[in-house]
């Protein structure tokens, strides 16, 4: 929205210490938006000992949004930001813009009956917005109790105008978030009995100390650690295949659309999903790549597979990269965003 004109200031919660050098790598160095951060650190989930900084956090940024001048537009991520956004745009005729990245019962452990108010909660920030952002159609069904004004689907698009020519220095790479349910410690544990292939890893997460344990004993296995986005690219730019895998038991995973997915196809590459998980009927249609069940037998079969043919590889790749120029490119979801807050502006200033 920056380059469009607008002028941005960001509220966000520095959880665990690293929000400005993340936004510093996404953002850049730019005096056009302006950061402000709720320093408390913050486990992940709704526990107790997160409940007393959570309120902490809706007192922070409400006093945010009151102290601040000649706001147009709120644009809230997630329930987190939904629920005082939602209070203060009612309540100063604001126009307000709910960003779902992930639905809050779906995303969080919590008891039920909190579940069914936080459900209750989201349901009214969603009826309140202008406009409701989801990242993929079928998350539709998180919100189909909601009346919304209007939804729009953004997808988790990287903006890659043009594929690195790179060399495959891997056979496979991963780089995001080293938890559980994404079959990464079973990839990691079994890796030793596949150790003519040539695997990298980047993040971090309770996986992070087992991948650097295998890059100290194995010379085809690397470990980069935390990875600046850009860096992320680069890395994935240089391998053969990627996945996108999530466990498909959570209704979360169901309805996933990963990064991973989106920079697979940006990037040409094949990519290996998990059946059940919603992309795997975008991989199937279009034959970009390898749907398996969640087991990591069926992933180093599917890898093998892959590896042991260079022309299906290239096919994939090919077929990835044209679905991501007609469907998913970024240029596309940046021109619908500007359209909306353009339309909403206008609403502003003529209501002004």
């Amino acid at each position: 929205m920056v380059e469009v004109g607008y002028r941005v200031k960001v509220f966000a919660w520095n959880r665990d210490g690293m929000a400005e050098i993340r936004c510093g790598d996404v953002f850049g160095d730019t005096e056009t938006v302006e950061f402000v951060f709720y320093e408390a650190e913050a486990s992940k989930g709704i526990g107790m000992r997160n409940i007393s900084k959570l309120i902490g956090w809706f007192r922070w940024l409400r006093r945010q949004l009151d102290r601040t001048e000649g706001i147009f537009i709120v644009h809230a991520c997630d329930l987190d930001c939904g629920i005082c956004a939602w209070r203060y745009c009612v309540k100063n005729k604001i126009k307000l813009v709910y960003d779902i990245f992930d639905y809050y019962v779906d995303a969080h452990t919590m008891p039920q009956m909190l579940k069914a108010l936080a459900d209750y909660i989201e349901t009214k920030v969603v009826d309140a917005s202008d406009v409701t952002i989801i990242c993929t159609e079928e998350r539709r069904e998180q919100i189909k109790n909601a009346r919304p004004k209007r939804v729009i689907v953004i997808c988790n698009s990287p903006d890659i105008q043009e594929v690195p020519r790179a060399e495959n220095e891997y056979d496979y790479v991963y780089c995001g978030t080293l938890t559980e349910k994404r079959l990464i410690g079973e990839i990691l544990e079994d890796y030793p009995q596949h150790s003519r292939m040539r695997m990298a890893f980047g993040g971090y997460g309770v996986y992070a100390d087992q991948a650097e344990k295998l890059a100290g004993q194995c010379e085809r296995f690397a470990y980069f650690g935390a990875l600046k986005y850009a860096d992320v690219l680069d890395l994935e730019a240089k391998t053969a295949v990627l996945s996108a895998i999530y466990e498909p038991t959570l209704r979360i995973h169901r309805l996933c659309a990963p990064n991973k997915f989106y920079e697979a196809l940006a990037l040409g590459k094949p990519v290996i999903v998990c059946r059940g998980t919603g992309i795997d009927k975008i991989v199937e249609e279009n034959g970009i790549g390898v749907v398996i069940d969640y087991d990591v037998k069926a992933f180093y079969e599917a890898l093998t597979a892959l590896l042991d043919d260079s022309v299906l590889r290239s096919e994939m790749g090919a077929k990835a990269r044209k679905l991501y120029l007609s469907k998913y490119q970024w240029s596309a979801m940046k021109e619908l965003l500007q359209s909306e807050y353009k339309g909403l502006s206008g609403s502003c200033r003529a209501n002004a």
